[in-house]
């Protein structure tokens, strides 16, 4: 009787302590992640103030001066697109960052057509490094990033038949969130190969960045407003088209559970 009720017991603790556990480590990986966060925006406002303390207004007239951002890009050829390349290939590695901004100073500093270059470099790179990452160490290294609450939110890679062109689709319509899609990507049974191929799809949201960056960098401020604006409805639309096939995925799924519920009242 008291080896059954041990039994027992050690049953219900292992029950007790399993689920603290997981919301122990989810906690955990929160904290991680809003320490990234604020470590991140934390760095780059520092950063900002300190160039301000030192240069003052020296330094906005630079910035907001393309020719001279670009003499400075002459001058240090090299090093200005090594550094341009790694900071670009941490905001994809660090999803928390948004790439517009990285997107739209490649544009200034370098051009339309070497800024696109330089941050599909970059982004070919970052892709890579996760797929083959989160192929090798699966969804915890996702949940450093994302919450698990938002991973399963994603119900777009159910069906492997289509799940090729459907990422070609989402990376190519500009507003779509590519961040986590770039980590779900090493989640399914996707090829390297077939990852190559579809990163492709990221070249359209890149160019018309880079472009608007390019226009304010000749000064052609009018023209890269429209641009801008004519992205940004782009975009808006292209989230809402997400939210209707994750919407319309997630109705799929259920509906099976939905019939046999039903057949087993008609039964």
């Amino acid at each position: 009787m008291t080896e059954k009720m041990t039994g027992i017991k050690e049953n219900n603790d292992c029950c007790i302590i399993r689920p603290a556990e997981i919301a122990y480590r989810r906690y955990r990986r929160r904290v991680f992640q809003r320490s990234m966060a604020i470590g991140w925006i934390v760095v780059t406002v520092a950063a900002f103030v300190l160039i301000y303390l030192i240069w003052g207004e020296t330094a906005i007239d630079f910035f907001s001066d393309p020719i001279k951002v670009r003499a400075m890009v002459a001058n240090y050829p090299v090093a200005s697109r090594l550094i341009f390349f790694f900071a670009n290939f941490l905001q994809v590695v660090i999803a928390i960052i948004p790439g517009e901004p990285f997107e739209l100073a490649a544009g200034y500093a370098f051009g339309a057509l070497e800024g696109t270059i330089i941050c599909m470099a970059a982004i070919y790179a970052a892709s890579i490094f996760i797929f083959l990452l989160v192929k090798r160490f699966g969804r915890p290294v996702i949940e450093l990033f994302f919450e698990a609450e938002k991973i399963d939110q994603v119900r777009l890679f159910r069906e492997p038949g289509r799940l090729n062109i459907l990422m070609y689709l989402l990376l190519f319509i500009p507003g779509t969130p590519k961040d986590i899609l770039t980590y779900l990507a090493g989640l399914t049974p996707m090829r390297l190969p077939s990852w190559l191929v579809i990163l492709s799809a990221r070249l359209i949201s890149v160019v018309t960045s880079t472009v608007s960056g390019g226009l304010l960098g000749t000064q052609n401020y009018v023209f890269g407003i429209v641009v801008f604006t004519v992205t940004a409805v782009v975009a808006g639309i292209g989230i809402m088209y997400y939210k209707r096939l994750n919407q319309k995925a997630e109705e799929d799924q259920r509906r099976p559970e939905t019939d046999e519920i039903n057949e087993r009242f008609q039964g």
